[in-house]
């Protein structure tokens, strides 16, 4: 009796700032391999273009298929600009510089002038939890354990390198899935292919089934 070998197709999976492959452990993709990129060492004077560089090295395949959550959709939209891609998923990201808030007031001049230490970063606090969507303890628990085991200097960049974003353009084909409840990367700034009504920033782990759902919808007949 012979077998059906289904070969798996691959799906390169960038996680966003201040976090890591454990914000991608709901999703349910069956026929995909989700390999998720690590980040890179950084250089103090990358930007994103520059470090978008590295990150694509990483990915071997000619033709790849790119989930990008936050600072990951970024670093997306930036390789689909260099090299062919054959699809970039975006959630909670943002697609251009005009979709970010405006880092200005002293928030902004912070996090531009390099001046906050880089162990600032790895702090999780009440208001952050609350910003990035954290509905239950659970979720809580994995954003204290992520923040806990992140690199705060890299961090710290990253957040700068974000802040100071000039993109203005991106490549399609892209899907941008965000949350309506967002309060990281606002809604009203944002023009998705895709919106979650009651999502907040870490809905990728929070509203798998749903997203899972889409993404599935997306990937048919790649």
């Amino acid at each position: 009796m012979g077998y059906l070998y289904v070969a798996m197709k691959t799906l390169y999976c960038l996680s966003g700032l201040g976090a890591d492959e454990r914000i991608f452990g709901k999703l349910k993709l069956p026929g995909y391999n989700m390999v998720h990129i690590p980040w890179p060492e950084h250089d103090e004077h990358d930007e994103l273009p520059c470090y978008a560089q590295k990150v694509s090295a990483l990915i071997k395949e000619e033709e790849p298929v790119i989930l990008g959550v936050s600072l990951g959709g970024m670093i997306g939209v930036e390789i689909s600009k260099m090299r062919p891609v054959k699809k970039l998923i975006l959630i909670s990201s943002a697609k251009t510089k005009s979709e970010l808030p405006q880092y200005e007031g002293w928030f902004g001049r912070l996090v531009k002038s390099k001046i906050l230490p880089p162990f600032i970063y790895k702090m999780p606090n009440n208001i952050l939890i609350e910003k990035f969507g954290a509905e239950c303890n659970e979720d809580e628990y994995l954003l204290r354990a992520i923040l806990k085991d992140s690199d705060g200097k890299f961090m710290k960049w990253a957040m700068r390198a974000v802040a100071l974003w000039r993109n203005e353009t991106y490549h399609e084909p892209v899907v941008h899935i965000h949350g309506r409840r967002d309060r990281m990367i606002f809604p009203e700034h944002i023009h998705a292919s895709y919106w979650i009504e009651d999502g907040g920033h870490m809905m990728v782990y929070n509203r798998a089934e749903e997203i899972s759902r889409i993404i599935e919808k997306e990937l048919e007949g790649l």
